[in-house]
This record gives structure tokens, sequence and C-alpha cells, in this order.
């Protein structure tokens, strides 16, 4: 009798830390429980399990703190590389004696914030001693968090492009400056600005863009300069259409335009040729060469 109890005692004790569904208090489970114990020790149990503690802390520990790192600078790269296109917009006025310059402001959402000081909490060195139970407390809240990152749940997945789309923590601003360097003007999108205004701010953003992909910062001239825009303009004053296209002509763009021929008196000194296409319906269509002159009066 005083064996079946230590028997059960000691299943008892097992049972209360490591749950097992072949096994139970009983001294009938006695040989079961044994068997299991050989098999353990045959896989050499505790070596496989200082294993998993040490990746679970090397590996997890620095994986995660590169996400975090990676997050943490986004904003700063991308404020580095808007630098560069900010160079481009200073070669040229935006508007009489204005230039346009792009601020990068922080938008992060709380969710962000919440996500990066979760994966401090998991890098807390104090989690980090030669604490088992602490480990595996660790373990399941990593376990957790990659589990939601990839969840397919609709919900989950706005979450995570939240707090891994790094170019949704920060926000665009247009500041339009004077020549002492002082902001006039704000433009945070387009929606308050007429057409001619809209687009105006749009091509001007464009230009500086292309610039900066197609150039590099101690360039002068594109490595592929030709540009394709469709209806170029049409709702932009004369003044102002000469001045864009001056842009790209200036960072040393060629430019194939596609806009109404009313526009081509106001573009006729950047223009080189005109093709016209006429349009009579969707089965006939008729496409033509005209001469500048032609063009500018027709």
């Amino acid at each position: 009798m005083k064996a079946q109890h230590d028997i059960e005692t000691v299943l008892r004790q097992y049972l209360n830390q490591w749950a097992h569904p072949e096994l139970a208090v009983a001294h009938g489970y006695g040989d079961d429980a044994v068997a299991f114990l050989r098999r353990l020790r045959a896989d050499d149990l505790p070596s496989v399990e200082n294993r998993f503690f040490e990746l679970n802390d090397r590996q997890s520990n620095q994986n995660l703190g590169t996400l975090a790192m990676r997050i943490r600078r986004a904003p700063g790269e991308i404020r580095r590389r808007i630098d560069e296109v900010n160079s481009s917009l200073e070669r040229s006025e935006f508007d009489r004696g204005r230039f346009l310059t792009i601020d990068v402001r922080d938008s992060q959402h709380p969710d962000v914030t919440e996500f990066l000081a979760s994966i401090a909490r998991m890098q807390d060195r104090s989690l980090l001693a030669d604490n088992r139970a602490a480990q595996e407390q660790r373990f399941q809240r990593i376990r957790e968090l990659l589990a939601r990152l990839g969840s397919s749940d609709p919900s989950d997945v706005a979450w995570r492009t939240r707090c891994l789309d790094t170019r949704r923590h920060v926000t665009f601003v247009g500041v339009e400056v004077d020549t002492e360097g002082r902001a006039v003007n704000h433009h945070d999108s387009s929606d308050a600005l007429s057409g001619g205004q809209a687009q105006k701010l749009v091509f001007f953003c464009l230009a500086a863009a292309l610039r900066y992909q197609l150039v590099g910062p101690d360039g002068d001239l594109p490595s592929y300069g030709t540009v394709i825009l469709d209806e170029a303009f049409d709702r932009s004053d004369p003044e102002y259409t000469r001045r864009a296209a001056g842009v790209f002509d200036q960072f040393g763009f060629h430019l194939v335009l596609a806009t109404p021929l009313k526009m081509i008196r106001t573009l006729q000194e950047y223009v080189g040729g005109v093709a016209t296409v006429s349009i009579r319906d969707s089965k006939a269509s008729r496409l033509g060469v005209a001469s500048i002159s032609e063009a500018a009066d027709g």
C-alpha cells in the first residue's frame, strides 16, 4: 500500500506541473510513467530544453529587437529620402518668390506604440535571467504575438498593416516658403485646392520625385528622361503651365504630352513636334502630323 501511495504522490506532483493525456494519478499508471521517463532520458530532454531556452532568449530577442529597430528608424529614413526630393524642389520656384518643400511629420497610431511596448516588455532583461518559468511565460507571449501577426482575420490584418507598414507612420505636408525660408502656406492634401492648384502641387512633387529616382542626389541629368503625361496641364493657367513645363525641362526630362491643341501655343517653346489624333467613334480614328504653328493656330 505504501508503494502505491508513493507512486500516486509522484504522479500527482508531476502531472500538476506537466499535464499528460496518457497518464493519471493512479498506481496502475506506474509502468506507463516509467516507460515515458525512459523515453525522455533517451531523447536527452534536458539538453533539448536547454537549447530551446537558449534559442528563446537569443534568437527571438535578436529578431524582435531588429523588427522594433526598423520600425523606429523608418520615419528617419523617409525624412532622409524626402530631403533629396526637397533638394529637387529647390531648383524652381513653385510660385513667384515661393518654393515648395515637403515636411514629414510623425503620425504613429496607438497600435504601433503598444506593439513596440509589447516587444520591449518581452525583451525586459529581468525575464532573461535563469528563470525557466519566466522564460516559458515570455515564450507564450511571443507565440501569441506571432499568431496575431500571421492571422488572416480582417481585424488582425488591419492591425498588422498599421503596425508594420511604416509609410503609415508619417504624414506629408507641402509647405510653401518665401525666399527667406519663412512658411507662408501649408497643404496637407489637395482637397481644399482648385483643380489647377491641385494639379500644380502634383506636378511639382512629381517632377522632383522623378528627378530623385532617376538622377540621384549628385547627378545633373536623368539616366532615363522620357516622361509621358496624359491630359497634361489641361486645368492649369498659361503662366503656371509654362512654369511647370520649365521645371521638367530644367530637370532634363523629355516630355511626351497628351493635351488639347489649345495648350500648344502656351507650350510651343517646349514642343519639338506635334501629332494629332482624331476620333470619330470607337471604330474610326486618324493619326496625323502637324507643324507647331498649325497646331497653335488650330
